[in-house]
């Protein structure tokens, strides 16, 4: 697609920096506004005051929910916009000195100009997505909190007397008791905003049937996949969670281990992990796979590891053939 201007979108919280270029990569201008709706307005006003028109394209660091609004902003008006991860963007352009804001408006311009051809658009997933992954992230949110409280009133008892812990102990056993009732809560209403939408029920039984997989795993696969509709194959997610091996060698002097990438989804590599336990125990192929592979003397990290990526192929499998998972281990 032939754009005729790039405009370059950095946001904070209450405010954003945007640096538009022409179709030759020539400055136009730059200005800020505040991050809200009476902004959004201002900015296309502004943008058509300087002889903005034809097909824009407008690029922005994510920043997670701070960039939610422009995004509804942009989809509602039918611009192509793209949202590009800041550290993707930083690396490619090069070594950079000082920061602000300004600055950083135009560097993304730049990327989005540098890059037209092969930059991916971004569009927002359903609103029921959206509902899910705020859950989610509530969820998280409050998991820390209980963990925090059972180990600071843990530590305490064990190190000071009874009338010094006594009520921090009892008190923090209450919050906990109410975390927990919390985080029933919003399981149950996960399952609930899921059977609400047909397709996502759908996606949700298909991923379930995988043993191992259980509803933390399949809600977050949905939320990050957007509906298992952002990657092509399971391989592009196993690489975006940092579960893929790489080389590490060049020319004869370098030959490092074959290992995987420290960047990657930390966080869904990690919910990823939390399964593992339960397809060694469950599934009869998985334990004859494991077993297998100790017993040839392969480290039980780089077991496990593969035991992840072959959760994410089955999941994207069932997905794809839009059939339930079927063990086939009884039929070897």
């Amino acid at each position: 697609m032939e754009f005729t201007s790039f405009a370059g979108i950095d946001i904070s919280k209450k405010d954003y920096d945007v640096a538009l270029l022409n179709q030759q990569g020539v400055v136009i201008g730059s200005r800020k506004f505040t991050n809200k709706r009476s902004g959004f307005n201002v900015m296309m006003k502004w943008l058509k005051s300087i002889s903005f028109a034809g097909k824009p394209l407008f690029c922005l660091e994510h920043s997670g929910i701070y960039c939610l609004g422009i995004c509804i902003f942009f989809e509602e008006l039918g611009l192509k916009y793209s949202l590009q991860p800041g550290l993707q963007i930083k690396r490619s352009m090069g070594i950079r000195r000082g920061k602000n804001d300004k600055a950083d408006a135009l560097m993304i311009a730049k990327y989005a100009y540098l890059n037209r051809n092969e930059i991916e658009f971004y569009q927002l997933p359903s609103k029921t997505i959206l509902q899910l992954k705020q859950l989610v992230s509530y969820r998280e949110r409050l998991v820390k909190t209980k963990v925090a409280l059972k180990n600071a009133s843990k530590e305490l008892k064990a190190y000071t007397d009874r009338d010094l812990h006594e009520y921090v102990c009892a008190d923090s056993k209450e919050h906990v008791a109410r975390i927990n009732k919390s985080i029933l809560e919003i399981d149950k209403t996960l399952k609930q905003l899921i059977a609400s939408d047909p397709t996502l029920n759908d996606l949700f039984n298909l991923i379930v049937s995988v043993k191992g997989v259980g509803l933390q795993i399949a809600v977050n696969m949905i939320i990050v996949t957007h509906g298992f509709t952002k990657f092509k194959n399971w391989r592009k997610f196993s690489c975006y969670c940092g579960l893929a091996p790489f080389e590490f060698k060049s020319g004869t002097s370098i030959r490092g281990k074959t290992k995987t990438s420290y960047l990657g989804n930390k966080k869904m590599k990690a919910i990823i992990g939390n399964g593992i336990a339960s397809a060694i125990q469950h599934d009869p192929e998985i334990t004859s796979y494991y077993n297998r592979k100790i017993s040839e003397g392969k480290h039980k990290m780089v077991v496990m590891n593969a035991i992840k990526n072959k959760l994410i192929a089955r999941v994207f499998a069932v997905v794809k053939r839009k059939t339930p998972f079927v063990p086939l281990h009884q039929h070897l």
